[in-house]
């Protein structure tokens, strides 16, 4: 009877230890939140881009939401909309060049659609105001494809990023028309469930964000894989830009209050868990953002004893199974 009780002690207690590491939303102590978007009109942010010109990023919903896309403050707080007259099906990705925003409308879960679209504005305000828009259409080669990814590089050429297993990498023409469907080009492969991307600083290397909680970073030229970072845990992780000071990858999920984290933009050969101090996280350094950084940190410190302590009492349980399986 002694050797049992011994042993459901040990199992109770390893129990416990297995639910405090895999809680899958805790934040370690190495994870840093640079804000939180917690205004309740956003529910299922699908994609970031920055905005250096403006001091900001934007954000757009997922699937179900009218034509809008959000302005979001460096601290996380929405500081206007711009909406347009036009239906989307599934918008799922931002991006931002040279002052234009690009809203692309390519999800496609059931992988039905004939076309899909992306929306671009210039000089995009973000001052509550109903605007006209421009588009253009897109097709696969290879058939209707689901997306969650696009890309803008330096010369504003449009990459779409499909979520397959493997995706793919899939080019616009340099000069798409408005006037007719443009077919895209199938140029590589890509990792399995792709969910958002972005040309990295320099413009070289595309960095893509996938389901699995992992950024794998491709050189742009010929889209070979040069390194691969682990990103803080979240529970559905959807977006990915880089920060307006241009030093960390923000890195956020969907869902209301989503925090957005921020990991030092990954160098080639990288393959591990990165860590980033509050005065890399957003950009510039301020109140709210130290004081979210430093509470998740103290959280994730106090789950770190917390293991270590029960680990300690699984080892004396154990250690006292083995005593009494051995007493003479």
């Amino acid at each position: 009877m002694a050797i049992r009780r011994a042993l459901r002690s040990a199992l109770a207690l390893l129990g416990a230890l297995g639910l405090v590491i895999g809680l899958p939303l805790a934040a370690s102590a190495d994870d840093t939140v640079a804000f939180t978007i917690n205004d309740p009109r956003i529910t299922e942010s699908s994609g970031l881009a920055r905005d250096p010109g403006a001091n900001r990023y934007w954000t757009v919903n997922d699937s179900g939401d009218d034509g809008i896309a959000y302005g979001v403050s460096r601290r996380g707080q929405i500081i206007g909309t711009l909406e347009y007259r036009a239906d989307p099906i599934d918008v799922e990705a931002v991006s931002m060049h040279e002052g234009r925003l690009y809203v692309a409308d390519i999800g496609d879960n059931g992988a039905e659609r004939e076309r899909i679209t992306v929306y671009y504005f210039d000089d995009a305000k973000a001052n509550d105001q109903t605007v006209g828009y421009r588009s253009w259409d897109f097709r696969y080669p290879d058939g209707a494809r689901d997306a969650e990814t696009l890309l803008v590089n330096e010369e504003g050429r449009l990459f779409i990023v499909t979520k397959g297993a493997p995706g793919g990498v899939y080019a616009a023409p340099r000069s798409p028309t408005p006037t007719a469907v443009n077919e895209l080009e199938r140029v590589a492969d890509a990792p399995a469930a792709v969910t958002d991307g972005t040309f990295l600083p320099g413009g070289d290397r595309i960095a893509l964000l996938t389901y699995f909680g992992r950024i794998e970073v491709l050189k742009a030229d010929n889209y070979e894989k040069v390194a691969e970072v682990t990103v803080p845990a979240q529970e559905q992780p959807e977006s990915l830009t880089v920060s307006l000071s241009g030093k960390s990858l923000l890195v956020g999920s969907e869902g209301k209050d989503s925090p957005v984290y921020a990991i030092p933009v990954p160098h080639a050969g990288a393959s591990a868990t990165p860590s980033v101090t509050p005065s890399d996280s957003g950009d510039e350094p301020d109140p709210e953002e130290e004081a979210e950084s430093e509470s998740t940190t103290g959280q994730g410190r106090a789950r770190t004893l917390l293991a270590l302590g029960l680990a300690g009492l699984v080892a004396i349980a154990a250690g006292s199974v083995v005593a009494l399986v051995h007493k003479p």
